[in-house]
Formats: C-alpha cells, structure tokens, sequence
C-alpha cells in the first residue's frame, strides 16, 4: 500500500471522527437553546416563574433527578438501562431516614447509602453481564424486588425524617447547596468521559461491545462498573431525596427512572448506545425540571408531566434515529 493511500484512509477516519464529535457538541448544546425558550414561554404565562425564589426551588427539587441522570448517562451509552433506579431511591431512603431516626451518626448514613447504593447498582450490572439478561428486562424485574423489599421493612406508613445535613437544602445567595455538589459531579464525570480510559471505554462498548472485547477492553468490569457508579449516585440522591422533602412514603421515587430517562435522552444521549454527553444531560436535566416546575405554576393537572416527558421521549429517540440514519447514509458515502 502507498503512503497516499495510507494517508488518505488516515484523513477519512480522522474526519468521520470529526464529524461524530460535531454532531455530538451540536446535539449536547442544542438543549440549552430549548431550554432558554422554554424558559422564556413560562416567564410570560406565569409572573412568578423568574423570581429567585422559584428558579432556587428548580435547582432544590431537581438535585436528586441531577445525580441519577448523570450515572444513567453512562449506562445507557454504553448500551445499557436502569429503569430501578426509582424503587432503589426510595428503598436507600428508607434505610437512611430510620439510621437518622435512630441517632446513627451522620457520616456514617452517607457512607452506608453510597455503599448499599453500589453494591445494589454492581448486582444489576452483574445480573445483566453474567445472567445474559437483557437491561431492562433485568431492571424491570428488580424494579418489582425492591419495591417489595421496601414494603416488607416499613409497609405502606410515611417516615418523616430530618435532613442528614442542612448544607444540602440550605441557600447561599439563593443558591441551594446540594447545587454545588451536583456541578462537582458532572465536573468530574465530563472530565472521566473525556479524558480517561474508562470513558472511552464505555464509548467503545456501546458502539460494538463484541468489537470492544476483541481489542482487549473488559466489556464485563466496565459494564458492571457503570452501574456501580449509578447505583452510588442514587444513594447519594437518596440522602438529597431525605433531606430536601422530611418524608418517605411507600411510593417514593415511582415514576423518577421516567424523568430520568427523558432528562438523558433529550440531553443528546442516543438510547441505542455509543453517544451522548454527560454537560448535554445536564440541559436535559434543566429542561425537565422547568417543565415541571411550570406545569406546577400554570396549574395543570400532574397527570400531564408523565404525559409531557413521554412525548419529549419519543421525539428525542425519533430524532435521534433520523440524525443516526442520515450519518450513516453519508459515511456509506465516503
């Protein structure tokens, strides 16, 4: 072979590369520009949609949706899904509010939510890797499991327990602290998609995880450390979830793996896998929870926000197959 050759075969794949990379920061930022138009529509129909009080309430109420979209991310690039993730919250919940009850010290509520919430987050990876069984067919499953388990510790009664710590619903210049915390985590997860080896591992197994293994990537570890990570992140959400309402009812947390879905989707992750971008679900997750926040303000019956993040689902995974189709067409082009 030439060395023209050579160097041409080398342009076409670093500029396929290129374009897969534009397509993903087009896709990661387009939300934001929906979002500032959302934002816009709800300043006009409510007065009191922009008032600092109300925008502090969105970044409060959508903390824990925050942290579990950004474990989510990952497993469903790297083809993956977790539809459990709302029955775990509110079963970490649960367990967190009675050690509160119980005096159990602080430090060690989180320690033991963040290590309950792995382990039960590396058992679903395990379950999917090991047991052959497809994600959500798995997840659906232990979704029913720990919603039982659940029932069986407290039954249908509401706990009412204490924040873990005030620094995560207090406000600093109007900014609740749990805010900051959920920057750091998106910070870091940007940083690890990015930069490290991890990352662009769970990029290579959900574009073809049997290509993957066969360059020598543990498409087993990495899987079950993806779902690890989330599992870590729902407890630490757990602990938001606690502090943020003082209550655990029997249902809490049903319906969230909807809104987290919708909030990674719309945000430019493709739901088949080997896409997507941890800053574009953050402008998924803004995108949520204003729409949420101003179905409440307009007055709009609660049935329509499923009805809502439903359709934005469907119009995110319709565009994403129409965006994945036409570059498809084009690369078989080249």
């Amino acid at each position: 072979m030439s060395s023209s050759t050579t160097t041409a075969g080398r342009d076409t794949a670093v500029g396929q590369r290129s374009g897969i990379a534009g397509r993903l920061q087009w896709r990661a930022m387009a939300i934001y520009v929906f979002v500032l138009g959302e934002m816009i529509v709800f300043s006009v129909l409510s007065a009191n949609f922009l008032t600092a009080a109300n925008l502090g309430n969105i970044a409060l109420n959508a903390a824990d949706l925050a942290l579990i979209a950004a474990g989510m991310t990952l497993v469903i690039i790297l083809g993956g899904i977790d539809v459990a993730v709302g029955s775990v919250l509110g079963l970490l919940a649960l367990i967190s509010g009675t050690a509160t009850l119980a005096g159990v010290n602080p430090w060690l509520i989180v320690v033991l939510a963040v290590v309950l919430g792995t382990a039960i987050g590396a058992l679903h990876g395990l379950i999917v890797t090991k047991g052959m069984v497809s994600p959500i067919i798995a997840t659906i499953g232990l979704l029913a499991v720990w919603r039982a388990v659940h029932f069986s510790l407290w039954g249908g009664s509401d706990l009412f327990a204490p924040p873990i710590s005030l620094l995560l619903v207090e406000r600093f210049a109007g900014i609740p602290g749990v805010a900051f915390l959920v920057l750091v985590v998106y910070g870091g997860l940007a940083y690890v998609m990015r930069f490290r080896s991890f990352g662009r591992n769970v990029y290579a197994i959900g574009n073809d995880a049997e290509a993957a293994r066969l360059a020598g990537i543990r498409v087993t570890r990495t899987t079950i450390g993806a779902f690890a990570l989330l599992g870590g992140l729902v407890g630490v959400a757990a602990l938001v979830f606690m502090s943020r309402t003082g209550v655990i009812q029997a249902y809490s947390g049903q319906g969230l793996e909807l809104a987290v879905i919708a909030a990674v989707v719309v945000g430019g992750t493709s739901i088949t896998g080997g896409r997507g971008a941890i800053l574009g679900t953050l402008g998924g997750v803004v995108f949520v929870a204003v729409l949420q926040n101003g179905v409440v303000l307009l007055g709009v019956p609660p049935l329509w926000n499923g009805l809502l993040l439903g359709v934005f689902i469907l119009l995110a995974v319709s565009i994403d197959a129409i965006v994945n189709r036409r570059a498809a067409r084009r690369e078989r082009a080249l």
